[in-house]
């Protein structure tokens, strides 16, 4: 009789462990009722990270190596648009202008590239470019506001949830 409980117990183990399994595929991406892959599998979620701008005669020097911690939340809608939240907060220096929010307008997925434009509250405009892997992105930014480049450098941010 001692066997009928190690049987159980090792089903309920495979069964948890499936379970497991099909919910860690399904975070990076979302299947959608006809079983294909929804784009906006692959970038919604939290995403937690730093910004360091770059260094360059053309931008301003006082924010050469600035560092920022940032998180984009991207959300999809109802319509299957994908939109959000931004936060900025002091890394090495204070955020650009001061802007600590601002909402995330158009995110997007071409093949493995994504792209994320964030407005700010003084009118700037970031967009953010990566290419995602295991819930991690590696890419960069630019910051422009009247079609003048304010900030470019790199991004990197890990998917929390």
């Amino acid at each position: 009789m001692t066997s009928k409980p190690v049987v159980s117990s090792l089903m309920i183990a495979i069964v948890i462990t499936t379970f497991a399994l099909v919910g860690r595929s399904t975070a990076v991406a979302q299947v959608d009722s006809s079983g294909e892959a929804k784009p906006g599998g692959k970038v919604v979620g939290v995403w937690d990270g730093t910004t360091l701008a770059s260094c360059s005669a053309s931008l301003p020097q006082n924010r050469c190596n600035a560092q920022q911690k940032v998180s984009i939340t991207v959300l999809e809608g109802n319509d299957g648009k994908l939109g959000g939240f931004y936060k900025c907060s002091y890394g090495t220096q204070d955020c650009y202008h001061l802007n600590e929010t601002g909402k995330v307008v158009d995110a997007t997925i071409t093949g493995s590239l994504v792209r994320m434009r964030v407005m700010l509250p003084d009118g700037t405009s970031c967009a953010f470019n990566g290419r995602p892997a295991e819930n991690v992105v590696n890419g960069g930014y630019t910051c422009t506001s009247g079609g003048a480049i304010l900030e470019r450098g790199v991004w990197r941010a890990r998917r929390n949830y």
